[in-house]
């Protein structure tokens, strides 16, 4: 069992690490934007609004902290269009959600086209802060 998580875990690291952009959609015959990795040329979207992560009052009383780990792909308008979630704290996965729902970004453009991106967003929840 050890090995079968090390080898999902190594996968998963290496995935999210990957250093190219690979097309993900958008054919020439398909009306939907490309979709690109951040990775290589491809830099992290610029964020233009933030919206703070409210910590839940039930998270706070039973000391909760961590990051929770969310992939998300952002539209060729600079708004979040999905988001899932790659590493999980239960009681604190709503709130991650829904402040990253509300950011935005500056639209990706590669070659002269807005592209829709995906890129990987930490939240932090910290009790301290």
């Amino acid at each position: 069992m050890k090995w079968g998580l090390l080898v999902l875990t190594a996968s998963l690291v290496a995935g999210s690490l990957s250093a190219h952009a690979a097309p993900q959609g958008g054919s020439k015959n398909d009306s939907s934007p490309q979709t690109v990795r951040v990775g290589g040329d491809i830099k992290p979207p610029v964020k233009v609004k933030n919206v703070t992560p409210v910590y839940p009052s039930f998270a706070l009383q039973a000391h909760i902290e961590g990051v929770v780990i969310l992939e998300a792909t952002i539209g060729i308008d600079g708004r979040i269009k999905e988001i899932k979630v790659l590493r999980s704290i239960k009681e604190l996965d709503d709130a991650a959600v829904k402040a990253v729902r509300a950011w935005e970004y500056k639209p990706t453009v590669v070659n002269g086209q807005a592209v829709q991106v995906i890129t990987t967003i930490p939240v932090n929840f910290n009790l301290e802060n």
